[in-house]
């Protein structure tokens, strides 16, 4: 195509195939095209698209497409394909409606007219045309929100964009992109969580870029020692939190020391509700110190293990610089360390026994049945820790122990039971072999007689 003439001599028919004259289409592109303007067509008379996007004939045709996907530059022919292949262009939602100009145009010149790329202030407002727009939304789909504009103007990012014009700032499609869109649960998508925190580290994790803000640049070095990446990238969970579960998207900042602990309660609510009632929430409130990151780190967040608790080399509670050996509190974290540990100990050497019984053949299927409630107060006596609360934690800690003793008890029984077993067998044995080398004498007597 000459895109020194006027006029765009592309036609189209119902099979999706295009000519021109004295040329014969590309078979990709065409069909890309193809299938944007048919799309389009399709929808347009059945869309009334809000008058600060597009007007109605604005809808009729998908030339931007048709043309740029034919242009041998790049920077004008990738982002008609990106936009071909995003969640808009499956839409059928045309370029202008965030650059402007006239998609039913054929005139290359009335077709380009009043058309701009956006200024990245403006980002947030062109988005919004849409995406705040519930009754337009509802048409694609009637669960996505339509509160992203507002959030994004309390955020660290839209009041430094929006309201100092620091143009720096992360907006809409510095994580979104701007023409290849795609929903968060396509694995391709810049927003697909396992991609988060690149994404963030984009910015983050670019001293450079974050020399004028003052904030650390370690975060996402952090964040990919942790058990929550681990979890996520290893594990396959996508439900394991990425920075925007704990930071928020649109409505991005860091959360105050006062809500952390709610933060991470979304998911840990159990423990959540133990902490609320400790006296470290009151404390750490007035010392100003974050809730849970005070003992379990913020971004690099490890497994819990039960040398955190107590006053050892690897205890925070001592660590920390908030308890010692000489102050209640931090007797007290030594107590229930003690407790965990004893716990622990006899589970353990009950779950042994009893293996080692069932490797032996024995039948030990419901002792190791009931055993699981050992278990089950170990865990939950971790959780109750954090309600500092030593006469909680050993009410746990005493029901597990009961229920171990029992398991050791059973395992005991049942190596007695074997040992019975054997001892049986070896008499049985014995007569048996008394009696068959008396029949064998008896044989030969008879046949020395009878000889």
């Amino acid at each position: 195509m000459n895109h020194s003439m006027t006029r765009c001599t592309w036609r189209y028919c119902v099979s999706g195939k295009r000519v021109t004259p004295g040329r014969r289409a590309r078979p990709v592109s065409h069909a890309l095209a193809c299938s944007t303007g048919l799309l389009v067509l399709a929808l347009g008379p059945c869309l009334a698209w809000p008058s600060p996007v597009l007007g109605q004939d604005q809808l009729s045709a998908g030339t931007c497409s048709a043309c740029h996907l034919e242009l041998s530059d790049p920077r004008l022919s990738e982002p008609a394909l990106a936009h071909v292949e995003s969640v808009h262009g499956s839409a059928g939602l045309p370029c202008a409606g965030c650059h402007g100009g006239d998609t039913a145009a054929e005139d290359e010149r009335i077709a380009h007219m009043g058309m701009a790329v956006p200024a990245r202030t403006r980002t947030p407002e062109i988005c919004g045309r849409c995406h705040s727009n519930a009754e337009f939304m509802k048409r694609f789909n009637a669960d996505i929100r339509v509160d992203q504009v507002d959030r994004y103007r309390t955020s660290v990012h839209g009041h430094l964009l929006l309201e100092e014009g620091d143009e720096s700032a992360a907006t809409c499609v510095d994580c979104h992109g701007s023409h290849k869109i795609l929903p968060p649960t396509d694995e391709q998508s810049s927003v697909y969580p396992l991609k988060i925190p690149e994404l963030c580290g984009r910015c983050h994790a670019d001293p450079d870029h974050m020399a004028p803000y003052g904030i650390p640049t370690n975060q996402l070095e952090e964040y990919e020692t942790s058990v929550h990446w681990r979890t996520a990238s290893e594990g396959g969970d996508l439900s394991a939190p990425v920075c925007n579960d704990c930071h928020g998207n649109h409505g991005a900042a860091p959360p105050g020391y006062t809500t952390v602990g709610r933060v991470c309660a979304e998911c840990h609510f159990q423990i959540g509700q133990y902490y609320a009632v400790s006296p470290h929430d009151t404390a750490f409130a007035r010392l100003g110190l974050p809730a849970c990151a005070t003992c379990h780190e913020n971004h690099a967040i490890m497994e819990g293990s039960d040398e955190v608790l107590g006053l050892g080399d690897d205890a925070t509670c001592q660590g920390a610089g908030c308890h010692s050996t000489d102050d209640p509190g931090g007797r007290a974290a030594g107590v229930m360390h003690a407790l965990i540990d004893s716990l622990r100990t006899e589970f353990e050497g009950a779950d042994s026994l009893l293996l080692a019984a069932e490797h032996a053949g024995m039948q030990v299927s419901q002792a190791q049945f009931e055993l699981n409630r050992a278990r089950n107060a170990l865990v939950e006596a971790r959780a109750v820790i954090h309600t500092a609360d030593l006469d909680s934690i050993a009410s746990k800690i005493a029901d597990g122990r009961d229920v171990a003793a029992t398991g050791r008890s059973s395992g005991e029984a049942a190596f007695s039971e074997l040992d019975l077993r054997r001892t049986g067998l070896a008499i049985s044995s014995a007569v048996i072999l008394v009696l068959i080398i008396g029949l064998v004498l008896k044989i030969r007597q008879v046949d020395r007689g009878t000889g």
